[in-house]
């Protein structure tokens, strides 16, 4: 079973929750998906593992 991963978008408020989503593949998709649409910056969450990547508008950074 994959696991969940929730994706936030950070406003000047702190993080802002967009979604939740099934596989670290589909959560990095639906973030740059989202970006495009509403561009800034965005980050992957675990709950086990904590942040695993983050989006700007430039690129898609992966968290070792």
């Amino acid at each position: 079973m994959d696991s969940i991963f929730d994706i936030f978008k950070v406003t000047s408020d702190g993080p802002l929750w967009v979604e939740a989503v099934t596989g670290l593949e589909r959560a990095k998709e639906q973030m740059a998906r989202v970006a495009l649409s509403s561009p800034g910056e965005y980050f992957i969450y675990s709950q086990e593992e904590g942040v695993i990547a983050k989006q700007t508008q430039e690129f898609l950074e992966e968290i070792p």
